[in-house]
């Protein structure tokens, strides 16, 4: 008589057969069983969790950006309408300010409900015990408060001034007992009380640090004009180029038709004129008083979300890859479920339980990568757009980013089991080849990796190009030192230094430049060799200056002593309007500046860092602007670092006596000082870097398990060939034909996307590069050798197996 099987011989086999047995519930087992399935592959599941939860983590800091930059308004404002910065710009993106009566004009149009200003000067002020100095002022009108919902500066019936945080913070020393000291002001009638200290939000306002804020009131009191003379002092005040205006809607407005409106008005003021800076007058969408910085996110936000979507697609077909070859190894496993009679989510609890576990690690991992990312992004351009404060984590984000995340792995785990399902039963076996759908299907996934690193890796490569090039573009001597000088009076004599009559100081050891190397003095030039107004860079600089910066003179003799001398960018646009020579032309400045003659041509010199196109520039000999010379209040001096022991005392002796309570900035030289100017590329060009390091590693991944999953499979072919004596290299053609043919397909797909992308309405065209044919191929023949090694280590492994191993079929 046949006798039943006890209970623990079917033990094995229970968990397959659903709720037949306790052990199909047990989580712990499943656990358990999953683990010890994954021994040899742990470190590729590591990686793949921690590519899933940086990819999380970036795809949330891309969302919050993205919401910044179309829709959220800057961090330190509460609006509750939409907003419209209303300025004037430059050719270069830079804002300048404007006269009120635009703003006035621009209040009473309809569709505006309300309107605001600001204007920035420094002024020189004495508060509490501190010494006279000169601090940063931002004056505000009365509606400045409640057009931008900053609630701290609301009109109260007693004046006062507020202190930004920093200010407080890096000068006050945090003094508790700030508030009620007073500030006064030569030309004010009273003192000010502090009111108090603003929040940190409002440390930085656009491109703009304010020291102090003060109602628009007192600055009636800081004009050329007397309060007496209301007529001449309203006149004046409508028509001065000070102000940044902000208007209030109710209901959004085309920003470009706004523009063209205002531009059609009449906007002088009668009795009124004022010299120009070749500016234009312009209305952005939202609150944009930085449009280069803003400008620069924009960039690296485009660059960001073509990275992120270009690893997201290479983490996904890897991640499937690994799943599906997974899949093909434990074939047999399933198909005993099969047969035993498992339904499907019987079939899928274990990659469900895996795609779990991977989802809530992500979790984990991204919010904490998310919270250092976020800390660590505290760019100049995310300032200026965003606040001082930065961008603080968004949940709701950071939980549509982890959905997506989710979603993907649920795919990747889970389709690998829903296509093997929908086969019939033992349609194949482990060791045989596979079908020709599942060849194409990894064909297809391989040529999809490739096709996006090989994108990814040109454009690189051609940024890299293309900054390098900025890099060795300009000559100029960036070890020589900079001493800023700054003084509460104004103007500079030069006689001593240039006749040799400082002690301890040669004349052509030292050039000098009124303001600073790295500042913006925009000045508009009327030339009827240009096609209409130019805004220009006006510089005042030494004999010595060229010289000493060791930039060469591209036409013109090196001994200066007078006019003017223009840099290759303003001589090139000047000679396109006339087929006369430039040299002994005349150049028309302004009736500040006056009118000089053009001396001599300089190659471009990067005064705001090797990353930014060189500005038309004119260099105004010191002896040619004695005027605007007489009313400079900082200077700087350039010396070689070796005598810095030497000139910097003898500097500071000379100027002490001769300038009025001078301070001596830290001394920098002017590779740091370029080198913080272009810091933020330096991150951007780190961070696409590192994005295209991580998509070749993953993809170098995926080439390599592919092919050693393909020889697994088809060891048995391997092993006929090395039995009828087939050569390494034979072997070796044959395991790399897959990633061959796939980068083959893949040249005119690459070609085709980056042909798109650096297009004018590309995605990248902010970046203005070219294809460059040559870095196209440099980067097909990098992948072509990544594919060579990844097919090399699995065959080189197949060698030294014995044939008979191979030719076994279990």
């Amino acid at each position: 008589m046949i006798q039943p099987l006890p209970a623990s011989a079917n033990a094995p086999f229970t968990w397959l057969m659903g709720d037949l047995a306790m052990q199909s519930n047990n989580l712990s087992f499943q656990l358990v069983m999953e683990w010890r399935s994954w021994q040899g592959q742990r470190l590729k599941l590591l990686f793949i969790l921690t590519c899933f939860a940086l990819l999380c983590a970036l795809l949330t800091l891309i969302l919050q950006l993205g919401h910044q930059l179309f829709s959220a308004p800057p961090t330190w404002t509460k609006p509750t309408g939409y907003l419209y910065t209303l300025a004037r710009q430059h050719g270069d993106g830079r804002l300048a300010p404007l006269h009120r009566q635009a703003i006035d004009t621009a209040a009473d149009m309809p569709g505006i409900q309300a309107a605001a200003w600001f204007s920035l000067h420094t002024t020189n002020v004495r508060l509490g015990s501190e010494p006279q100095q000169d601090l940063r002022t931002l004056f505000y009108s009365d509606s400045f408060s409640r057009v931008l919902g900053v609630e701290e500066l609301a009109v109260n019936e007693t004046p006062g001034v507020w202190l930004s945080e920093r200010y407080w913070r890096e000068r006050l020393r945090s003094n508790p007992d700030v508030a009620g000291q007073l500030l006064s002001h030569n030309s004010f009638p009273i003192s000010l009380p502090i009111a108090g200290v603003l929040p940190a939000s409002l440390n930085r306002i656009g491109a703009f640090q304010p020291d102090i804020w003060l109602s628009d009131h007192w600055y009636r009191y800081l004009t050329p004009f007397s309060v007496d003379s209301e007529v001449m002092l309203d006149r004046f005040l409508q028509a001065a180029p000070f102000y940044y205006g902000i208007l209030a809607t109710s209901q959004p407005l085309h920003a470009e038709a706004l523009t063209e409106h205002l531009r059609q008005q009449d906007l002088t003021v009668p009795g009124m004129r004022m010299g120009g800076d070749g500016s234009e007058l312009m209305v952005h969408t939202g609150l944009n008083l930085d449009p280069p910085a803003r400008l620069k996110l924009l960039q690296q936000w485009q660059l960001g979300l073509v990275l992120l979507l270009g690893f997201g697609l290479v983490l996904s077909l890897n991640t499937f890859t690994v799943f599906t070859s997974r899949l093909i190894q434990q074939q047999e496993n399933y198909r005993i479920q099969q047969v035993l009679g498992a339904s499907m989510l019987q079939l899928l609890r274990g990659p469900l339980l895996v795609a779990v576990i991977l989802i809530a690690a992500t979790a984990v991992l991204s919010s904490l990568l998310s919270l250092g990312l976020l800390q660590l992004l505290h760019s100049d351009s995310l300032q200026s757009t965003v606040g001082e404060a930065g961008l603080p984590l968004d949940w709701p984000r950071w939980l549509a980013a982890l959905a997506l995340v989710a979603l993907l792995l649920f795919g990747c785990t889970c389709l690998p089991v829903l296509r093997f399902s929908q086969q019939a039963l033992f349609s194949r076996q482990t060791g045989q080849s596979r079908s020709r759908s599942q060849k194409w299907l990894a064909q297809l996934n391989l040529t999809a990796q490739l096709w996006v690193a090989l994108v990814a890796l040109a454009f690189m490569l051609g940024l890299s190009w293309q900054q390098w090039q900025q890099f060795r573009s300009y000559p100029l001597d960036t070890g020589l030192l900079a001493l800023p000088v700054q003084q509460s009076a104004t103007g500079f004599d030069f006689s001593a230094l240039v006749q040799n009559n400082v002690p301890q100081v040669q004349a052509a050891e030292v050039a000098f430049e009124v303001g600073s190397f790295d500042s913006q003095n925009s000045n508009e030039l009327n030339d009827d060799r240009l096609a209409g107004p130019l805004a220009i860079q006006q510089r005042i600089v030494s004999g010595n200056y060229f010289s000493r910066l060791q930039v060469p003179l591209l036409q013109g003799d090196d001994d200066w002593h007078g006019g003017v001398v223009i840099n290759q960018t303003l001589a090139q646009q000047l000679a396109a309007g006339t087929d006369q020579p430039l040299l002994g032309s005349e150049l028309n400045l302004g009736s500040f500046a006056g009118r000089h003659p053009i001396v001599a041509i300089v190659a471009d010199i990067p005064h705001h860092g090797f990353s930014q196109s060189a500005q038309p520039t004119a260099y105004l000999h010191h002896q040619s602007a004695a005027m605007l010379v007489q009313f400079s209040r900082s200077l700087e001096l350039y010396f070689p670092a070796e005598h810095q022991a030497r000139l910097k005392p003898a500097f500071m002796a000379w100027l002490e006596q001769q300038l009025t309570a001078p301070e001596f900035l830290p001394v920098q030289s002017l590779a740091a000082r370029l080198q913080q100017q272009d810091q933020e590329s330096r991150q951007l060009l780190r961070f696409s870097s590192g994005m295209i390091l991580l998509v070749l590693l993953t993809v170098f991944f995926s080439l390599y398990y592919q092919v050693r999953n393909r020889i697994l499979l088809e060891r048995q072919e391997y092993g006929v060939l090395l039995a009828l004596g087939a050569s390494d290299g034979r072997l070796l053609a044959r395991a790399a034909s897959q990633p061959l043919l796939a980068l083959l397909l893949t040249l005119p797909l690459a070609l085709a996307a980056l042909a798109w992308l650096l297009h004018s309405s590309g995605w990248l065209s902010a970046f203005a590069l070219q294809f460059n044919p040559m870095i196209f191929a440099f980067a097909a023949i990098l992948l072509l050798l990544m594919a060579w090694i990844a097919a090399l280590a699995p065959i080189t492994g197949l060698l030294k197996k014995p044939i008979f191993g191979l030719l076994r079929t279990h």
